[in-house]
C-alpha cells in the first residue's frame, strides 16, 4: 500500500512538473505565435489576399483565448498556490464557458482554412473563388456564436463547491451538462476536426501533386504549409480523442487511486500536447516556408520604423550637400 502511496505521489510530482516547465513553455511560445499570425496575416498584402487569411486569423484568436484559459489558472495555481477558478465566481462561470468555445471555434477555423486551401488546389478558378472575403467572415462568425451558446450551460451551471473551510473548486453542479459538456468536447475537438481534416489531407495532397505539375507559387508554398500544420494537429488530437472516449467509457467503473493518478497524468500529457500543437502555427509556417520568411522579411525592412531610421541621415546629408 506504501508503495502504491508512493508511486502515486511521484506521478503526481511529475504532473506538477508538467505544468511548471512544459505548461509556462507553451503559453510563451503559443501566445507570441498567436499575436505574431495575426499581426503578419492582417498587415502584409501578399499573405492576407485570399479570404484563408482570415481563417488563420480566427483560429489563432480561439487558440489564443483557448489556451491562456486552459493553462492560466491552472499554473498560476501550481506557482503560488492562488487559482483565479476557485476564488472568483464571475471567473470560473466565463472561464469555462470561453475555454470550451474558444476551442472548438479555433479548431473549426483550422478545418475552414484546410477547405481553402483544399479549393485553390483544384484546377477550375470558379471553385478557388468559392470563398469571398465576406463569405469568410460570415463563417467565423456564426462559428463563434454557434460554439457560445452549444456551450453556454456550462457558464449558467458551473459553480463553487466548497471542499474544506479554505478551499473551494469551481466544477460543473449538474452531473447531465458534465456528460453533455463532454460529449460535445468530443465533437467540438476531436471527431468532427480530425475527420475533416483527415479528409481535407487527403484531398489536398492529391491536388497538390497536380498542381505542382502546372506551376509553383505562394498558394501552393501556403498548401504545403497548411498540409504540415493539418498533419500535426493529427497526431496530437487522434491520442487526446482515445483519452477522452477511455474516460467516458469508464466513467462508472471502480478504480483505484493509483490508477486514477495514472490516468490522469497521461491525460495531462496529451491535453498538453494538443495545446503545444494548437499554438505553434506560426512558427510551422515560419521554419518550414522559405517563402513565408521572405515576406516577413520584406515587410519587416520597408516598415517605416527602419525609414525612420533613415530619414535623419538623409535630411543630415542634403543641407551639406546644398551649395551656398
Amino acid at each position: 500500500m506504501s508503495s502504491d502511496a508512493d508511486t502515486a505521489a511521484y506521478l503526481l510530482n511529475i504532473g506538477t512538473l508538467l505544468y511548471e516547465t512544459f505548461g509556462l513553455f507553451i503559453i510563451v511560445v503559443s501566445t507570441i505565435g498567436n499575436i505574431c499570425n495575426c499581426f503578419v496575416f492582417l498587415c502584409i498584402r501578399s499573405l492576407n489576399k485570399h479570404p484563408n487569411a482570415l481563417f488563420v486569423i480566427g483560429s489563432s484568436i480561439g487558440s489564443l483565448l483557448f489556451i491562456n484559459i486552459g493553462l492560466f489558472s491552472s499554473i498560476i495555481s501550481v506557482f503560488s498556490g492562488f487559482n483565479p477558478s476557485n476564488r472568483w465566481l464571475f471567473w470560473c462561470k466565463i472561464s469555462t464557458w470561453l475555454y470550451y468555445s474558444a476551442g472548438c471555434c479555433s479548431f473549426m477555423c483550422i478545418c475552414f482554412s484546410a477547405f481553402g486551401q483544399c479549393l485553390l488546389t483544384l484546377p477550375k478558378i470558379k471553385w478557388q473563388r468559392l470563398i469571398t472575403r465576406i463569405r469568410a467572415q460570415l463563417m467565423i462568425l456564426f462559428t463563434a456564436i454557434i460554439w457560445l451558446i452549444i456551450f453556454l450551460p456550462l457558464s449558467i451551471f458551473s459553480n463553487q463547491i466548497q471542499i474544506s473551510a479554505t478551499t473551494s473548486t469551481c466544477t460543473v453542479t449538474v452531473p447531465i451538462i458534465s456528460v453533455y459538456a463532454a460529449y460535445w468536447v468530443i465533437i467540438g475537438y476531436y471527431f468532427l476536426p480530425i475527420i475533416l481534416l483527415l479528409i481535407l489531407f487527403c484531398l489536398t495532397w492529391y491536388n497538390l501533386k497536380q498542381l505542382l505539375r502546372r506551376r509553383r507559387n505562394l498558394e501552393s508554398a501556403m498548401t504545403r504549409m497548411m498540409l504540415i500544420q493539418m498533419s500535426v494537429i493529427l497526431i496530437s488530437g487522434i491520442p487526446a480523442s482515445i483519452c477522452i472516449i477511455y474516460s467516458l467509457a469508464t466513467k462508472y467503473s471502480t478504480k483505484t487511486y493509483l490508477r486514477l493518478v495514472y490516468e490522469s497524468v497521461i491525460f495531462l500529457a496529451f491535453v498538453l500536447f494538443t495545446f503545444f500543437t494548437n499554438g505553434i502555427s506560426f512558427w510551422i509556417y515560419l521554419f518550414v516556408s522559405k517563402t513565408f520568411r521572405k515576406h516577413i522579411k520584406d515587410f519587416i525592412s520597408k516598415s517605416k520604423l527602419f525609414k525612420n531610421r533613415l530619414a535623419p541621415l538623409s535630411t543630415l546629408t542634403t543641407k551639406i550637400n546644398v551649395p551656398h
